[in-house]
């Protein structure tokens, strides 16, 4: 146990109604919109047990954006754009990671606003330097609230019509697996789960994150000669995938494949990202 959690991922998107309407069509609860005081972006959420995801965007680009690469993440494409560790003591982690050498700021405050601009919940966070962590951008986040606290609308928003319990992994395109995840692992503590052709599986206390590297065969290394290293895929475990396809074919999601135990849903017809689907 790290007591380290893929807290959650975040999904650059252009309009977040556009977004919602997609994510609902692929079977996920979506909540109503809210905003970050101060920061320039609103979000709206797909709620798991522990963990979720945010489709952010930029409400007010002239403003003091707090993620200033996002609006050139977004000139480019959508997508899986960074993601968050959760930890019961950020201060904690925040001094750990100084200690190993990397950047981080102190922890801040931060706040989701409500649409009629209450407080709908708080956190604080430690923004770990962009260019530190092979893969990803990523941060540590505390919330001070508990997930029923934090999300009543809609309701029962952790039950969703796909079957979807939570993310099961979230695949990282890197140029080299074995050198990028051992980085993680002096920085964060995270255990090496397992270790295949290409690819390096560590382990969070809830979910998975997967190092790839390109092998010739996969999109891999045109996505990092295109984009560079970042988030890749993300993957859902979910109650009955038998189930999960006929609600997507249902719902006219078009381009699924099914290989397997594994039901993937293209780009095109998911806001940019790259998901796929598993039994749990």
């Amino acid at each position: 146990m790290t007591d380290l959690i893929i807290d959650h991922v975040l999904i650059a998107v252009r309009d977040l109604d556009a977004a919602k309407d997609t994510f609902e069509t692929l079977g996920f609860k979506v909540t109503p919109e809210g905003r970050h005081p101060g920061r320039g972006t609103s979000n709206r959420l797909v709620v798991f047990g522990g963990e979720y995801l945010e489709l952010i965007s930029v409400h007010d680009p002239d403003g003091d954006l707090f993620r200033p690469n996002l609006p050139s993440f977004l000139d480019s494409r959508e997508g899986l754009f960074i993601f968050s560790m959760g930890t019961p003591d950020v201060h904690g982690r925040a001094r750990s990671v100084r200690e190993a050498g990397v950047l981080i700021t102190d922890p801040v405050k931060g706040s989701r606003q409500a649409a009629d601009g209450t407080t709908a919940y708080s956190w604080t966070q430690a923004e770990i330097d962009p260019e530190a962590m092979p893969g990803s951008q990523t941060f540590f986040i505390q919330h001070d609230h508990t997930i029923e606290e934090r999300y009543t609308d809609p309701p029962d928003p952790t039950s969703h019509p796909n079957g979807v319990l939570g993310i099961s992994s979230l695949s990282l395109a890197v140029k080299d697996a074995d050198s990028a995840s051992r980085h993680w692992t002096e920085v964060f503590g995270l255990e090496r789960a397992s270790k295949d052709a290409g690819c390096v599986r560590l382990r969070f206390d809830n979910s998975s994150l997967d190092f790839r590297q390109p092998d010739g065969n996969d999109g891999l290394a045109d996505f990092i000669g295109t984009w560079g290293e970042g988030p890749y895929r993300i993957v859902f475990s979910c109650e009955d995938l038998d189930a999960t396809e006929v609600l997507l074919r249902g719902n006219g999601v078009e381009g699924l494949m099914r290989d397997g135990g594994c039901l993937s849903v293209p780009t095109e017809s998911a806001q940019g990202v790259r998901m796929s689907f598993v039994q749990a």
